[in-house]
């Protein structure tokens, strides 16, 4: 039923899919262990389902693993050590949420620390007494966690490496239109370049996350680098389009740079190749008089014989890339 979809629109049959797979998995699951708030279990394997989309699920399944395992060991030891009271409870509650939070910054794990920090406090003066809770927290985030984890594994698992050459096309897509808008010259639209510029900044971004997404399963390591290594070499492709700019937007630089728009049409063109999943030759060597630039002084010679000498190199890197990764 997915695949007759578009492409938007399987991607969100699949994501509801796992999501409801996972969550119904993951109560039975727990049920079946016997343990007391099923729920948890739930809510963990829908969080880390959803990263899926824009993260890597095994970071986020073992942060959150890690952070459910500090906050139990820190709450149970306040809860064992503080006195009576409902005061000396608040008090450690209080010191143990502040405390982890306190070290969060800068570790992703920790963050979850805090909730099962303060749910095994809070909870202590139950029957269940703090190191039963401690333990059964962690078990129901260790089984949700998991439980996300094989539903991404097994559920469609072609899904995000589809979905990484998805956004690869369109963003090369988006770079040839706004390399060609940046070559009409001065009289373009500075609004509309800006509102293109910041679309394609939004599209590589998300692109890095799609290539996080993709779990990589032990022997693909090369895979993983390849697919990290497109997305930094489109970024240079995006500050060489940012140089050329310079070039072609300067007052009058037009009349001035035939050869050197001549030569960008060929990037334009290979850029729109790429989008269309289809396989493209490199543009190879740059003609040494356009790397010259011409008359020493021209700034516009000088902006264009710098960004198309970068162009060359970094989009004939990049059509490697796509290469590699079977995206042409």
């Amino acid at each position: 039923m997915a695949r007759a979809l578009s492409p938007r629109r399987a991607a969100e049959v699949r994501a509801a899919l796992q999501i409801a797979i996972g969550a119904v998995a993951a109560f039975y699951l727990a049920t079946a262990l016997k343990l007391p708030h099923a729920y948890w279990s739930v809510i963990s394997a829908i969080v880390v389902i959803q990263t899926s989309v824009g993260g890597s699920v095994l970071i986020v399944a073992r942060d959150r693993a890690l952070g459910t395992l500090a906050g139990a060991v820190v709450g149970g030891l306040v809860a064992f050590v503080r006195p009576e009271g409902v005061n000396w409870m608040m008090a450690g509650l209080a010191a143990s949420v502040a405390g982890l939070a306190f070290f969060s910054p800068g570790r992703p794990w920790l963050k979850v620390a805090p909730v099962t920090a303060a749910i095994i406090i809070a909870g202590s003066a139950g029957p269940e007494g703090p190191a039963q809770l401690a333990l059964d927290r962690v078990m129901e985030i260790l089984v949700g966690s998991g439980v996300g984890v094989i539903a991404i594994l097994l559920l469609f698992p072609r899904h995000a490496r589809q979905a990484f050459k998805l956004q690869a096309l369109e963003a090369a897509g988006k770079a040839a239109e706004l390399l060609a808008l940046v070559m009409t010259g001065a009289a373009a639209d500075g609004a509309e370049l800006s509102r293109r510029h910041a679309d394609l900044k939004k599209r590589l971004d998300a692109l890095g996350q799609a290539a996080g997404a993709v779990i990589d399963l032990p022997g693909a390591q090369k895979e993983t680098a390849d697919r990290a290594a497109l997305v930094r070499t489109f970024w240079r492709v995006r500050s060489d389009i940012v140089i050329l700019g310079r070039g072609f937007q300067a007052e009058g630089a037009l009349d001035r740079l035939g050869p050197w728009g001549e030569a960008t049409h060929a990037a334009v063109r290979r850029l729109e190749s790429l989008s269309r999943g289809q396989a493209t030759e490199f543009l190879g060597d740059i003609d040494p008089t356009l790397k010259r630039g011409g008359e020493e002084g021209d700034l516009a010679r000088g902006a264009a014989a710098i960004g198309l000498t970068h162009m060359h190199r970094d989009l004939d890197d990049l059509i490697a890339r796509f290469r590699d990764l079977h995206l042409i």
